[in-house]
């Protein structure tokens, strides 16, 4: 289970909100720390089965596939896809206004999981198909999520 302190980091910068993750997401569980502690060191990791090596994502404690309960943890490159995404022309949370305008996209990774993730890029417009790199931003409260940059050559 352990992860490769090796592994490339991602860009890591602030969120420029006002939101606190903690309240906006569910706290780590045991079987979701390690991912939970590799964003903080700026690596995004993906929960595969052990025993059929099929990626699990969401994270579970149980493989949906082989009923297997051993996983190990392998890093994602970050890199994807734009598979949809939904602009947000006004704030539903407070801590959200600064933002506004944003994209949320829904990315399928190389590795072939979605990510649901924040457009970092103000002045990119989004498309399906456009490449994207994770980023990971740290959250006033110190919490970590996944954005995502529009990837090189990608407007």
């Amino acid at each position: 289970m352990a992860i490769n302190p090796t592994d490339t980091a991602l860009p890591l910068r602030d969120f420029p909100g006002a939101a606190e993750l903690q309240d906006l997401v569910i706290p780590p569980s045991a079987s979701s720390q390690p991912a939970a502690d590799a964003l903080k060191d700026g690596r995004l990791t993906l929960q595969y089965c052990a025993n059929c090596h099929r990626c699990r994502q969401p994270i579970a404690p149980v493989c949906p596939y082989c009923g297997s309960s051993s996983f190990d943890w392998k890093a994602s490159t970050g890199r994807g896809v734009a598979v949809s995404w939904v602009r947000y022309p006004r704030s539903y949370l407070p801590a959200f206004e600064a933002l506004v305008p944003y994209v949320v996209l829904c990315v399928e990774l190389a590795e072939g999981p979605r990510l649901f993730g924040r457009l970092v890029d103000k002045n990119v417009e989004p498309r399906i198909g456009m490449r994207v790199s994770a980023v990971i931003e740290r959250w006033a409260d110190g919490g970590h999520a996944v954005a995502f940059a529009a990837a090189d050559g990608a407007t």
